[in-house]
């Protein structure tokens, strides 16, 4: 089930860039629901989101060609 937030698409970005933008977006609020299009699971994110307090869940896009991230914060 995809996300009613149009996700960003950071798979084109170099690491760790794709982790800041999500941590400081995360870290402004303002949106209650944010979305990404990574290249795979980002497994190091995941202790970081759950000290902020947010929800994650993921699905795979149907063409394989990444991973969809959406985030519900606190």
């Amino acid at each position: 089930m995809l996300s009613a937030v149009t996700p960003r698409d950071l798979r084109g970005m170099v690491p760790p860039q794709p982790m800041e933008i999500i941590l400081h977006e995360v870290d402004e609020g303002g949106r209650p629901q944010l979305a990404y299009i990574l290249p795979h699971f980002p497994g190091p994110l995941l202790p970081l989101l759950q000290q902020r307090g947010v929800t994650v869940s993921s699905e795979m896009l149907p063409d394989m060609s990444g991973v969809v991230l959406m985030l519900q914060l606190p």
